[in-house]
């Protein structure tokens, strides 16, 4: 029985890396199998619809792959949140695409189903070049524990793509835990719409989740998304018991009266004390977040207040977004709109803020030992290493670069920190690999 074969081109943020991973799995359960980009019957883009940027990204990624794509022969579709929330209008611009799919892999199942009855016996192109290595798999994998929100903040589009907030049960997260443990990942990573929120009536909530995913014996275990009204005392507990010391909060603000506006809760005091709490359960925590500038009715006095909140944060890692109004939010029609150039002046500041107070962070490791997880070996002459330590993310973050170690992917290494360039580190090697 001829089979098709499939790839990811994942766009947007760690959550659709989660979706790729589910959606590939499930692709496998029906008799088909992953392949190289440039090597597979059906190349499947998936898009990110959150804001402008991103669109135009995905719209871009699609016309891209299908040059390359049509040239050999093979098959494109466009999944995910842009086909969800503009399907009709993709499919009256991109003839270049054979197959939109929102949520549903139905559509993906049944091309890769009329590809292999289509070929007959005929080899796949999987196979034209059967001397090719795969590429390595990730030593991560991102679990989606929860999907849509409830929350309508008045700028952010996710609820109108996603819908309502909703949990994925602990068994199937376990079960898709054990598959990527099983195909040689070593750090687990828990994505979601507010994820410190998860829980499931007979279970219990994200502090159990945690245990029952330690349990399973991952080098590493992160939780990202957390919004901060959620970030209880059991939640830092069982970060500090299973997880790597990493919080990723996205703040947004620290005016009051700019996260009203955003329709948020908290403010620069709350959030600073909630740090504090935090860091006093979870030492040394890396703390990662998200900001928006330009926001309708931010004034200088707003933008100096959220300035003054990073300077004393200790922040580890800061992304900043100008606001990009999205049709069918609150925030596009509020009114009181910040100019353009005072929003890209605000985000170049924020931006240097949040560079300087990562640097107070990540220096305050040089001289220490961290264990680090070897994503790029180099042999060379005396041998170099790239990689990361548990503060440092996969795919967000910066990296580590040790230099004196000749070692293979997947593996740990003792190191010590020598110094810092950007958001990434410099090491040398200083203990046992395993």
């Amino acid at each position: 029985m001829s089979v098709a074969s499939f790839a990811f081109i994942t766009l947007g943020c760690v959550k659709n890396e989660a979706d790729s991973e589910r959606i590939a799995s499930s692709l496998t359960a029906a008799g088909h199998r992953a392949a190289a980009v440039d090597r597979a019957d059906l190349v499947i883009v998936n898009t990110c619809g959150f804001i402008d940027a991103a669109k135009e990204e995905s719209i871009a990624a699609l016309l891209d792959a299908a040059e390359a794509v049509k040239a050999r022969g093979a098959r494109l579709a466009a999944y995910g949140c842009l086909v969800q929330r503009y399907r009709d209008e993709l499919a009256g611009e991109l003839a270049e695409v054979d197959v939109f799919s929102g949520f549903d892999i139905t559509p993906l199942v049944e091309a890769l189903d009329r590809i292999a009855a289509g070929r007959d016996g005929e080899v796949a192109l999987a196979d034209a070049h059967p001397g090719r290595r795969a590429p390595a798999r990730p030593l991560h994998a991102y679990l989606k524990i929860s999907d849509g929100c409830d929350r309508r903040c008045t700028f952010c589009a996710i609820p109108l793509i996603k819908g309502a907030y909703e949990v994925v049960p602990p068994g199937e997260i376990l079960e898709l835990a054990e598959a990527a443990l099983s195909r040689g990942a070593r750090e687990l990573v828990l994505v979601g719409q507010d994820t410190a929120r998860w829980s499931f009536a007979g279970y219990g909530g994200i502090d159990r989740l945690l245990a029952d995913l330690s349990a399973l014996g991952p080098l590493w275990l992160r939780l990202l998304y957390l919004q901060p009204e959620d970030v209880s005392e059991s939640l830092l507990t069982a970060l500090g018991r299973f997880a790597v010391p990493y919080l990723d909060i996205p703040f947004q603000h620290a005016s009051r009266k700019v996260l009203r506006r955003m329709g948020r809760t908290g403010d620069g005091a709350a959030f600073l004390k909630l740090i504090e709490r935090a860091r006093d359960t979870v030492p040394e925590a890396a703390l990662r977040s998200t900001f928006i500038v330009g926001f309708p009715g931010e004034s200088e006095s707003d933008f100096e207040e959220l300035l003054d909140f990073v300077a004393q944060s200790g922040i580890a890692v800061g992304g900043v977004f100008p606001f990009d109004p999205q049709q069918g939010t609150r925030a596009a029609t509020l009114g009181r709109p910040v100019p353009k150039e005072v929003c890209r002046d605000r985000a170049a500041r924020l931006s240097y803020a949040l560079e300087s107070a990562a640097l107070g962070y990540w220096s305050s490791l040089i001289g220490s030992q961290q264990k680090m997880l070897v994503e790029t070996g180099l042999r060379g002459r005396e041998g170099e290493a790239i990689g990361r330590i548990a503060p440092q993310a996969p795919d967000v973050d910066g990296r580590t670069l040790v230099h004196g170690l000749v070692c293979r992917r997947g593996q740990t290494t003792t190191i010590r920190v020598d110094g810092v360039v950007g958001f990434d580190l410099v090491a040398s090697a200083g203990g046992p690999q395993h």
